[in-house]
């Protein structure tokens, strides 16, 4: 005889209840184990920039040469090392003319003080740092003229959009050198402990990259 069953408050309760519905948001597990390795790849190309900076053993170079792909994917600059071997700073200088006959106004890449996130001033370091690398060496056309860097042209029209009363821009750059120990440490010593960073010492000639006019902006 089958044996009956008895149904209590608990039972129907739980009868009554409804498996909770997945959330529709929620990333499916192949997606979820996708980010994870994209994660576990971008942190070992974080550390192996940084291990693969002198010194360092054949070990470190190699595991960092194997993250060439990521870095150059990227297009972060220096910034995928996090400065573990700081090199020389890019600053553009841009001089702005007014329409007017105004006083000049200058503008730096990146600005001394920015405003805003820290990411805001490293998007400017990287943008320096283009410049700086595209206009190195000298293009010229097939009659021999310099030809004009279109990057250079195009910070300049920005430049000018963002300036009302600007007839022309003057785009120069230069290098903020990284001060050897020895004279930080003697600065601090002859000035009570304080050094300038930014002292004209510490910038190399600007290099003038062209004149671009604004009248089409």
């Amino acid at each position: 005889m089958p044996e009956a069953v008895v149904e209590t408050p608990a039972t129907t309760a739980l009868a009554g209840a409804r498996m909770p519905e997945e959330d529709p948001a929620a990333w499916p597990p192949w997606a979820r184990r996708l980010a994870t390795v994209a994660l576990a790849l971008h942190i070992a190309a974080v550390a192996g920039g940084a291990m693969g900076v002198p010194p360092s053993s054949p070990l470190e170079r190699r595991f960092a040469d194997l993250f060439t792909w990521h870095h150059g994917l990227f297009d972060q600059g220096y910034a995928y090392r996090y400065y573990a071997e700081p090199p020389p700073t890019p600053v553009v200088v841009a001089t702005l003319h007014r329409a007017d006959g105004g006083p000049d106004e200058s503008v730096r890449i990146p600005a001394r003080e920015s405003v805003g996130p820290p990411m805001r001033r490293q998007r400017q370091l990287a943008l320096a740092n283009a410049l700086f690398a595209g206009t190195r060496a000298v293009h010229r056309d097939e009659e021999g003229e310099p030809h004009e860097s279109w990057l250079a042209r195009s910070y300049a029209r920005h430049l000018g959009r963002t300036h009302p009363g600007t007839s022309s821009v003057t785009l120069r750059v230069q290098q903020h050198l990284m001060p050897a120990p020895d004279r930080v440490l003697d600065s601090m010593r002859e000035s009570d402990g304080r050094f300038d960073l930014f002292d004209e010492s510490l910038f190399t000639t600007p290099r003038w990259i062209g004149d671009f006019p604004c009248d089409g902006f």
